[in-house]
């Protein structure tokens, strides 16, 4: 099922399940950005089914690979538990700035990616979240191609330009040759 997103604003987690007895979530981070939760005035939560609401971060805290946040909207658990699966978001201009090694998912989805001899590859529509590493999914005309998100594959990200540098290695799908 694909969920709603507001185009003015920027997705950075999703909503998991309650923790705890005091309304607290464990939420899974969209971004690599560290302390993205941290001082946000506010946030929008964006349930699948389009309901929304406004709401503030009261504390967030890691959790392995995960956050725990409280939310001033929910004193319970069950409070917490309607809006599981919820996405947060905020407006552009909250986002915390990343550095030239961290990217935001919205800052890749939709990129060009072109391998080191030039050849057009597709554009990411999609980034799996995997225990090892992300993966791009890039697509062009009926072609898709599962990118490893490391140092070994990726050559360069020009976040400007909206365009991603691969190495062309067989084993990801990528021919060697012309």
């Amino acid at each position: 099922m694909t969920m709603p997103v507001m185009t003015d604003s920027v997705t950075i987690g999703r909503l998991l399940k309650p923790f705890g007895i005091k309304g607290e979530i464990r939420v899974e981070s969209l971004t690599d950005i560290p302390g993205c939760f941290e001082n946000l005035p506010s946030v929008s939560l964006l349930t699948p089914t389009g309901h929304m609401l406004k709401t503030e971060i009261t504390q967030a805290r890691p959790s392995g690979r995960f956050y725990l946040l409280s939310f001033s909207a929910f004193s319970s658990p069950e409070e917490a538990a309607v809006y599981r699966g919820a996405l947060i978001q905020i407006p552009h201009e909250s986002v915390p700035p990343s550095s030239a090694e961290q990217f935001y998912e919205f800052e890749l989805i939709g990129m060009t990616v072109r391998d080191k001899l030039n050849r057009d590859l597709g554009c990411v529509e999609e980034i799996m979240d995997l225990p090892q590493h992300h993966v791009f999914v890039v697509r062009q005309e009926g072609t898709e191609y599962l990118i490893p998100a490391t140092r070994k594959v990726v050559k360069q990200i020009d976040r400007t330009n909206k365009l991603m540098t691969v190495e062309p290695i067989e084993q990801w799908g990528i021919p060697n040759a012309v």
